[in-house]
C-alpha cells in the first residue's frame, strides 16, 4: 500500500506574498517570428530523439525551439494562489512556471540573455559576455565535447513555487526535468540536435548577472544537424 512520504510537497492554506524579481538587463533583441512548424508525427520524433551533439543553430531555428518550449496559451490573473496561473506547452506544478531560459550560443556574435516569451525576444545579459561564454563553453565542453551550438539554462525563481506550496523543492526540479524533456523533442521535431546536461548552471547564472533568488536548474544543448 502506498504511504505519504515525509516533506512531500503540499499546496498552503494561505499562500505567502510573492512579487516577481525583474531580470537584469542592458535591452532586448527581438527573434524572428517566422517559426519553423514542420509536420511529422509526434511517435515519430519519440522514436528519433537521442542525446547528441551538432553544430552551430541557425537564429530561426533557435528562435522555433523557444517559441515551441515556452508558448503561452492562457493566463488568469489570480489563479489557485493569487500569484497567476498559465497553461504552457510544458506541465507545470500548480500552473506557476517559475523557470525562465538562459541562452548562451557558443561562438563571439550572437546574443546571451534571458528569453522572454511574451516579446518572443532576448533580454541582453548585462555582465560581461566574454566571461559567461567561456564560462559556459568550458563546462560544455567537458561534460559533451561539443564545439559549437547553444546551451539553453533553465533558470528557476524558487520564491514563486514556494509561495504556494510547502517543500517546494522537489516541484522545481520536476518542472525542469518537463521544461528539458520538451525543448529536447521540440528540437528533434525541427531536425536539430539536444542533448541534456548534468549541471544545475547556477554558477553560470551568477555570472551572466542573475542573481538570488534564481538559481539554475539544468540545461539542453542545441545544436543543427552535421
Amino acid at each position: 500500500m502506498a504511504m505519504p512520504i515525509d516533506d512531500e510537497p503540499c499546496p498552503r492554506d494561505l499562500p505567502l506574498e510573492w512579487r516577481p524579481t525583474a531580470v537584469p538587463h542592458t535591452g532586448a533583441y527581438a527573434l524572428p517570428r517566422d517559426i519553423l512548424t514542420p509536420s511529422i508525427p509526434f511517435l515519430d520524433v519519440l522514436r528519433d530523439r537521442v542525446s547528441t551533439i551538432g553544430g552551430p543553430v541557425a537564429e530561426v531555428e533557435l528562435a522555433s525551439v523557444l517559441w515551441h518550449s515556452m508558448l503561452l496559451r492562457e493566463r488568469r490573473s489570480a489563479g489557485r494562489f493569487g500569484i497567476g496561473w498559465e497553461s504552457r506547452n510544458t506541465p507545470s506544478a500548480g500552473g506557476l512556471h517559475p523557470l525562465r531560459l538562459l541562452i548562451i550560443p557558443i561562438g563571439n556574435g550572437d546574443p546571451i540573455g534571458v528569453y522572454e516569451p511574451e516579446r518572443h525576444a532576448i533580454l541582453l545579459c548585462s555582465a560581461d559576455e566574454r566571461t559567461v561564454r567561456r564560462a559556459n563553453e568550458a563546462s560544455v565542453s567537458e561534460l559533451t565535447g561539443a564545439k559549437a551550438g547553444t546551451t539553453v539554462q533553465i533558470v528557476a525563481d524558487p520564491t514563486r513555487t514556494g509561495a504556494g506550496y510547502e517543500n517546494s523543492e522537489s516541484l522545481l526540479v520536476r518542472d525542469a526535468g518537463a521544461l528539458s524533456a520538451t525543448i529536447c523533442l521540440v528540437a528533434t521535431a525541427l531536425g536539430l540536435t539536444s542533448c541534456a546536461m548534468g549541471r544545475t548552471g547556477t554558477e553560470i547564472c551568477r555570472r551572466a548577472g542573475l542573481w538570488e533568488p534564481f538559481i539554475g536548474l539544468g540545461a539542453v544543448h542545441v545544436g543543427s544537424r552535421i
